[in-house]
């Protein structure tokens, strides 16, 4: 699998699936930025193995563990985790979705386009604090258009764990379920264990 995704990433596919599925390793390995960096590289290496995907997804999960642990939405603490010749670029790119309008990311597929809108989301609306930000960011990402699920998906990942589930809407929890056939409880009992184990 690894194999195939390093043959597309070869081709230039940049797909923002990697992204949206890594947010969870932030909570794996919160004792080390290092290993929290290989585990999201690795993670997102399995299908998307484009060198931006992988980067992109190094530098959301470190942001989740680093809101894990100081509780601040900030993308830019996994930069010195990157190749140095990277970085620059990639501060460009967050520069970026915080100087234009969250609507100005899309077509979001790509990594790097869906990294943008979901931080641009979250940035747009860092006025506000708590429940009215998750509710208020999560809104503007989904309003953007186009991969609206995996952009939301992508913000609310940083959002969680810098507020904690207890400041997510009530009614927007009721409705979440997972695999394998687990409800809200089950899967806060499950990211807890994550943490525990970490």
């Amino acid at each position: 699998m690894t194999a195939i995704a390093r043959d597309f990433g070869r081709r230039g596919q940049a797909g923002n699936g990697g992204l949206m599925r890594t947010s969870v390793v932030g909570l794996a390995a919160v004792d080390s930025t290092e290993e929290t960096a290989r585990a999201a590289a690795r993670v997102c290496a399995l299908t998307h193995g484009e060198p931006r995907c992988i980067e992109s997804s190094v530098l959301w999960s470190l942001a989740v563990r680093n809101a894990v642990l100081t509780g601040s939405l900030d993308v830019r603490s996994g930069l010195p985790q990157l190749a140095p010749e990277r970085r620059s670029w990639w501060q460009r790119q967050i520069a970026s979705a915080e100087d234009g309008p969250p609507s100005s990311f899309t077509p979001n597929g790509y990594a790097v386009s869906a990294f943008q809108a979901a931080w641009a989301s979250i940035h747009a609306t860092a006025h506000l604090d708590g429940t009215q930000h998750i509710a208020a960011a999560l809104q503007e990402a989904v309003s953007i258009g186009n991969d609206t699920d995996t952009v939301a998906a992508i913000a609310g990942g940083l959002l969680g764990a810098a507020y904690g589930a207890s400041r997510i809407p009530g009614n927007w929890i009721d409705q979440v379920h997972g695999w394998p056939g687990l409800r809200a409880g089950g899967l806060r009992e499950l990211a807890m264990a994550m943490l525990t184990a970490a």
